[in-house]
């Protein structure tokens, strides 16, 4: 019986070594690129779910798809442009496209654009005033059809 139990201690000091040696191992030093290699593994194997949209993003999405942004932004610019050009030249000219920073006017005829011309640094100061946010660099002035 002696002998059954000597033999059971030494297997388990022998199991015991050996468990040791595992556990030596996986608590050894570690790379810096073992993190990174782990690191990765795990960024692989995780899966993104969408959030739900809030219904604000949606509205301002569908808004910009539809233009109705541009519509509005474009109603509010022909509105100050009246205002500032005036009475005078309201039924003359119509706010054209921006482009760079710069605002196109189509005018009636070549008397019109030669007089906003001459008003040009005026009318550009004053539209830079009321509008900010579309940051003018100029106005270019073409004649064409009104409607």
């Amino acid at each position: 019986m002696n002998s059954l139990r000597r033999t059971e201690t030494e297997g388990n000091r022998v199991a015991d070594s050996k468990n040791a040696s595992k556990e030596s191992a996986l608590t050894g030093p570690y790379d810096e690129q073992d993190f990174d290699q782990a690191n990765d593994l795990v960024k692989a194997r995780q899966r993104f779910r969408r959030r739900p949209q809030r219904p604000a993003d949606l509205l301002a999405q569908l808004m910009a798809r539809k233009g109705y942004s541009q519509t509005e932004s474009a109603n509010e610019l022909e509105l100050i442009w009246r205002k500032i050009v005036g009475a005078q030249w309201q039924s003359k000219t119509k706010v054209g496209s921006i482009r760079a920073g710069v605002l196109e006017i189509v005018v009636s005829h070549s008397g019109v654009n030669q007089q906003l011309e001459f008003r040009k640094k005026k009318i550009l100061a004053e539209l830079q005033t009321q509008l900010p946010q579309n940051n003018f660099k100029d106005l270019r002035f073409r004649v064409g059809k009104i409607n």
